[in-house]
C-alpha cells in the first residue's frame, strides 16, 4: 500500500493504518532513542508515549513527505522534551546539544522546526505578561527555577506555579497543534 494512502487512513482514524505504521517503525524508531537515551526501559517509555501522542494528535499532523523522515523529526522533539523533563540534559549536555543540532539538520527538518518554533512563538505571546516572561527563561535562556525567581525577585514556588501555568494554557492553546510536541 502507497505510504501517503497509509497516512492518510491513518489521519483518518484508520487503527490499522496505525498498527501498520507501529509495526514498521517501531524497531527503527527504537534503535534510535536507544542510541540517546541509555535507559532502555526510559527509551521505550519515550517511544510508547511518543506513538500515543501521534495518534492523539493525528489529524492536525501534515501529509510527510518520507513518513519515516517525517516520525525521526517529531521523535527528536519528544525525546528532547524527555530528557528535559528528566533533567539529564544538564548532566548531559552534550548529547542535548548534539541533538539539538541534529534537529535542525536537514532542510526538512528546518522547515518544520521553523513552523513549530513560530506557531510556539505565536501562543507564548499571547500568555500574560509575567506568565510569558517566566516560560522564556526557562524555555528559550533555559535558566532554572531558582535563577529565574532571583532574576525576578520571586519566590521559587511562584516562578514553578506561573510555569505550570503557562504550560497548561499552552497545551490547551496548541491543542491538536504540532507545536504541542515541544512542550
Amino acid at each position: 500500500m502507497p505510504d501517503n494512502n497509509r497516512w492518510e487512513r491513518f489521519q483518518e482514524g484508520d487503527t490499522t493504518a496505525f498498527e501498520q505504521l507501529f509495526q514498521e517503525h517501531w524497531d527503527a524508531l527504537m534503535h534510535y532513542t536507544c542510541n540517546i537515551i541509555a535507559d532502555v526501559d526510559m527509551a521505550k517509555d519515550v517511544l510508547q508515549n511518543f506513538f500515543l501522542e501521534l495518534w492523539e494528535k493525528r489529524a492536525s499532523l501534515p501529509l510527510p513527505k518520507e513518513t519515516r523522515a517525517f516520525l525521526l523529526f517529531l521523535l527528536r522533539l519528544r525525546i528532547l522534551n524527555a530528557l528535559r523533563k528528566e533533567d539529564i540534559r544538564n548532566r548531559h549536555e552534550h548529547v542535548f546539544a548534539g541533538l539539538l543540532t541534529e534537529v535542525t539538520s536537514s532542510s526538512s527538518d528546518q522547515l518544520y522546526y521553523k513552523q513549530l518554533y513560530e506557531e510556539l512563538h505565536q501562543h507564548v505571546n499571547q500568555l500574560p505578561a509575567r506568565i510569558q516572561e517566566v516560560f522564556k527563561l526557562s524555555r528559550f535562556e533555559n535558566l532554572s527555577v531558582a535563577e529565574i525567581a532571583a532574576k525576578l525577585g520571586a519566590s521559587e514556588q511562584t516562578v514553578r506555579n506561573q510555569l505550570n501555568t503557562a504550560n497548561k494554557r499552552l497545551k490547551l492553546m496548541l491543542k491538536g497543534s504540532m507545536a504541542s510536541f515541544l512542550l
